[in-house]
Formats: structure tokens, C-alpha cells, sequence
């Protein structure tokens, strides 16, 4: 009965961070698959983009709806490489074990992370234009 309650609340964990920091939910699902489920690394990514779909195109029909700009051309032209890109994400990590995996993603975030914690840091330190022109992201 736990482990399904546990579930339910990693579902709103992850849809809330998934729907403010724009991450699809596998920052959160992944590792705490892992980590509190004790699910190899394999079964937890694969189990993490099964949540991810319907949740971020809700998502993204919320934002879109509550007048978000959305960057729709943006996403249509990168759909076609991103299945692309996601066939050969499967078949990498058909070579790869649980542990490898688990080492990738953990270097992943360490990566991502230290890049846009710097990023905002740099933001914060050159004052408010900096931040105005962080907030609004890359000219068109």
C-alpha cells in the first residue's frame, strides 16, 4: 500500500518540477527510482519517459493556454532528429549496465547543473539588464 502511495507522490513531485523547470520529470524520476525503489538504472529510465509524455504536453498546453510564449517552430523542427536521437539513446544503452548508466546520468547532471548555476550566478552579479535579457532567452 506504501510503495503506491510513495508513487502517487513521486508523480506530483516530479509533474510540478517537470511543469516549472521545464525538465520532463526525469531529474526527479530517475534517481529516486533508483535510489528509494531500488529499480535498475535501465528500468527507471525507460519507466521515466512513460510518465514524461502525457505530463509535458499537459504541461504545454497549460503554459500555452495561460499565454506562455511557446517556441512551437522551435519544437516541431527538433521532434524529427529527437526521435532520431532518442532510437540511438536506446540502442547506446543496450551496452551500457545499470552502474554505467547510473555514472552517465549522475556526470549529466553535475554537468547541466554547474553550466546553468553558473549561468544564473553571472546574471545575478551583472544586475537587472543582465537578468531582463537571461529571462528572455537567446534573440530569435
Amino acid at each position: 500500500m506504501w510503495i503506491w502511495i510513495t508513487y502517487v507522490v513521486l508523480g506530483l513531485v516530479a509533474g510540478f518540477t517537470s511543469a516549472l523547470l521545464g525538465i520532463g520529470g526525469g531529474i526527479v524520476m530517475v534517481p529516486t527510482l533508483i535510489t528509494l525503489f531500488a529499480m535498475p538504472a535501465k528500468t527507471a529510465t525507460a519507466t521515466s519517459l512513460a510518465y514524461i509524455v502525457p505530463i509535458a504536453l499537459y504541461g504545454t498546453l497549460k503554459q500555452w493556454h495561460g499565454g506562455q510564449d511557446i517556441r512551437w517552430l522551435l519544437a516541431l523542427a527538433a521532434v524529427p532528429l529527437g526521435i532520431v536521437g532518442a532510437e540511438l539513446g536506446v540502442r547506446a544503452k543496450q551496452h551500457l549496465s545499470n552502474a554505467h548508466l547510473q555514472i552517465v546520468f549522475g556526470l549529466f547532471l553535475i554537468l547541466v547543473g554547474a553550466h546553468l548555476g553558473y549561468q544564473g550566478w553571472t546574471a545575478l552579479k551583472s544586475g537587472p539588464a543582465a537578468q531582463a535579457q537571461a529571462a528572455a532567452g537567446p534573440s530569435q
